[in-house]
């Protein structure tokens, strides 16, 4: 593939790796921003349609949404005449592939720190509808100034048809769930959690949990083999964290953990315990020590802390709180402590705890605080103001939940199976477009509609919240009009510059959107006759 020193808006530097089937990666600048990326540039694969271009546009929008710091940024791509290209931020670092060349493997608090922050993009990612289904330690970026790691390499079916992968490699496989293996199963979520561990797995031990020089040789082994555990290769590993991987590498996908929140908590945990000292407690309990005493009862003793028997005393000679009324005077008063903690928490502490957890970001924290406290506010004092605010932070954290779920079918285009949540969607469509007007619109027509549905209540209440925020900005007049008359400058730039399936995007989505608005009749026409130019 012959390049020029420049691609689009691009000019290309230095090389970054070796060539591949999936193209070539390249240091570049932005001409015009004077800003340093990394660009992917792979030959534009023939017989190409404009349907799978348009697919293809689609899907590096959804890309470009991604964003989180461990997580590296896509910031879209482009085709000129022969090839096509995809834009990236350029990160100062290494490949986690080649830090375990150098070092063979990292300490168990590094390879746990690692894990924290790809567990952590994981469960953004799969938040967002998407699924990696390809991660190795190639594809895992350490930068030189600290920051968290970063999962690099994110595709979509057209985005990994459009670059190709080049022939396959056994070594690309080696981080890949048993399910993978057979080439009609579609990556899942769990598949991402598998290859976690594995990496996890190689971070610590030095190797990936299986090695063969063939596929058919990794199939019989994902058959027939189990992998030995991290702890009895690396005696300085806590017991905990060996078993969180042990749980990620199970070949049924349905033992492995249930998300990527569930991993977080379990690394969470395993560093809680070893702040708090267990380590060495946790090995003995689980069956396995990296004490080896060969000494007499004496020494392991010492070494357990425990404290050899001492001779018996007469009872005349016992202390006081040795004897008989002393023990049960004592006992009464640990029955009183257990009952105390075991009385059902007040409204004070029900509501201290909710508000603790709603104040996260994290979905699942927000589940915990409705299910376990703020429930139990409303079912054991329904008349006090601690229930009635307990009902507002319900019908919040049912309306976030919503959110989430209905963001997610927008993003992955799916057709929604429930009219409400068909109108929802189509009202945030045009509220992402920039037209605040309809969309505020279409959400007062959703409460008008439903606002009585106790059933669809989750979404009325999501839409009311919508028409709040719009409503504290409200649009000015002839804001449509401005809108997509600046769309359509922007589209042109667009085309002008090579961006060609960013402007036609710009102009599909003005005629779909108002096609049928006839006060909009001018600028739907123009964009339909900028679409027919490129039939």
């Amino acid at each position: 593939m012959s390049l020029k020193s420049r691609i689009g808006p691009l000019a290309l530097e230095a090389p970054l790796g070796s060539r591949s089937g999936a193209g070539q990666l390249f240091r570049a600048i932005h001409v015009e921003q004077r800003k340093l990326l990394a660009v992917r540039v792979f030959p534009t694969p023939l017989g190409l349609t404009p349907e799978s271009r348009a697919e293809y546009a689609a899907q590096l929008e959804e890309l470009k949404q991604l964003r989180h710091s461990s997580i590296v940024r896509c910031y879209g791509g482009g085709f000129d005449a022969r090839n096509a290209y995809l834009v990236y931020e350029l990160i100062d670092g290494e490949s986690l592939d080649s830090v375990l060349a150098r070092r063979h493997r990292l300490p168990w608090d590094t390879a746990l720190a690692y894990g924290q922050q790809l567990a952590d993009a994981l469960q953004y990612a799969h938040l967002m509808g998407w699924v990696h289904g390809r991660i190795r330690p190639d594809k895992i970026l350490v930068p030189n100034d600290g920051s968290p790691v970063k999962l690099n390499d994110f595709r979509r079916t057209a985005i990994a048809s459009m670059i190709g992968g080049g022939t396959q490699r056994v070594e690309d496989y080696l981080y890949a769930a048993p399910e993978q293996l057979d080439p009609n199963q579609v990556a899942t979520e769990k598949c991402d959690l598998y290859a976690l561990g594995a990496v996890m797995y190689t971070m610590l031990v030095g190797a990936p949990p299986l090695r063969a020089d063939s596929l058919y040789e990794l199939h019989a082994l994902h058959q027939n083999t189990t992998p030995p555990t991290v702890q009895s290769q690396v005696l300085d590993c806590p017991v905990w964290l060996s078993a969180v991987v042990e749980q990620l590498l199970d070949k049924d996908p349905q033992r492995r953990p249930f998300g990527a929140a569930a991993v977080q908590l379990a690394f969470k945990e395993a560093e809680r315990r070893e702040s708090q000292g267990v380590g060495v407690l946790q090995h003995a309990t689980a069956g396995f020590s990296p004490l080896r005493l060969n000494a007499d009862r004496e020494e392991a003793e010492r070494v357990l802390g425990i404290q050899p028997a001492k001779p018996r005393r007469p009872r005349s000679e016992l202390p006081p709180w040795e004897t008989v009324s002393f023990l049960v005077v004592a006992l009464m008063v640990c029955v009183g402590v257990v009952v105390w903690f075991s009385l059902p928490l007040g409204k004070a502490s029900l509501r201290a705890r909710a508000e603790a957890l709603l104040a996260s970001q994290e979905y699942d924290d927000w589940d915990e605080a409705r299910e376990i406290y703020l429930n139990a506010l409303i079912e054991r004092f329904p008349d006090s103001d601690e229930a009635s605010w307990a009902r507002e932070q319900v019908d919040w954290v049912d309306a976030a939940t919503a959110e989430r779920r209905l963001e997610r079918m927008a993003r992955k285009n799916l057709t929604p199976e429930r009219e409400i949540d068909r109108r929802f969607i189509e009202a945030w469509r045009y509220e992402q477009f920039g037209d605040r007007a309809t969309a505020l619109d279409r959400y007062r027509g959703i409460v008008k509609l439903l606002a009585d549905d106790q059933v669809d209540r989750p979404v009325v209440l999501l839409s009311q919240r919508k028409i709040r925020d719009l409503e504290a900005r409200p649009p000015e007049a002839y804001e449509l009009r401005r809108l997509l008359a600046s769309k359509l400058v922007e589209a042109d730039k667009a085309f002008s510059s090579g961006r060609v399936a960013t402007a036609k995007e710009t102009w599909e989505s003005i005629v779909n959107l108002y096609g049928s608005n006839q006060e909009m009749a001018e600028p739907v026409a123009i964009a339909r006759t900028r679409l027919d130019r490129l039939k």
